[in-house]
């Protein structure tokens, strides 16, 4: 659900002006981002053995020892490469999603609100974003919406963010602002199964029967092979058989 190698690697190619080791840290990423995990690491144990000070270099075998449940060398990574560049804020969000993903939501949190105090720092509704993933998980509900609120302040056409109100409102039992997020979606996004089957049941909630068909007839129609064109086939079956 959270975003791991945005910021990582750049998209141009190696320059003349670079180290060796920063060029075998940007391979390594890219590799790391392609799922080739053993040359990932070969290019990231090289660029610390040319330069242990490159922070990018600890910051991206961090997130391939993660990859690889190795979380003792991943958290050791992350926080070296934090002494060495406490001011990266794409470090220090990917550093917030590794703590969430171990459990450890409130310094998970802590960290994405500090990249935001970050003045180099221009992706807001990012960090938010992801602090409201994190209260999710807590669970805290309320904390959570605060955050998508303040992610959709800073960026009113954040697609996944207005999924996730979307889904929280439904959830709450608050189907009207539920498809209030709805039609906002549909103004920036393309459906995805997920979207399509939520707004299926928002609108059944709200006891508008051909809205809910419609949405019903477009997931089967788009993405007939999905787990939710499956949940929805069956919802249908024991409806049909009441």
């Amino acid at each position: 659900m959270l975003s791991w190698l945005a910021g990582c690697a750049s998209s141009g190619g190696p320059g003349e002006d670079r180290s060796p080791a920063e060029i075998n840290a940007e391979l390594g990423a890219r590799y790391l981002q392609q799922g080739n995990l053993e040359v990932a690491l070969a290019k990231l144990r090289r660029a610390l053995e040319q330069d242990p000070r490159l922070p990018e270099a600890h910051h991206y075998i961090a997130l391939l020892y993660d990859r690889l449940g190795s979380q003792d060398l991943a958290a050791r990574h992350f926080q070296r490469a934090l002494e060495l560049a406490p001011r990266d804020p794409a470090l220090r969000n990917n550093y917030g999603v590794y703590l969430c993903s171990q459990g450890r939501y409130e310094a998970a949190i802590e960290q994405f609100l500090e990249t935001l105090e970050m003045a180099e720092y221009h992706r807001q509704d990012e960090a938010y974003e992801n602090a409201g993933l994190c209260a999710l998980r807590i669970p805290d509900r309320a904390r959570a919406e605060r955050f998508f609120r303040q992610a959709l302040q800073a960026n009113p056409l954040r697609a996944s963010t207005l999924y996730q109100m979307m889904k929280l409102s439904f959830e709450t039992e608050r189907y009207l602002q539920g498809r209030a997020f709805l039609q906002r979606y549909e103004r920036v996004a393309q459906h995805t199964p997920a979207s399509l089957w939520l707004a299926w049941q928002l609108e059944r909630r709200l006891n508008n029967p051909k809205a809910a068909a419609t949405y019903a007839g477009l997931l089967l129609q788009r993405f007939p092979e999905s787990r939710e064109a499956r949940a929805l086939a069956r919802e249908q079956g024991k409806e049909e058989g009441k």
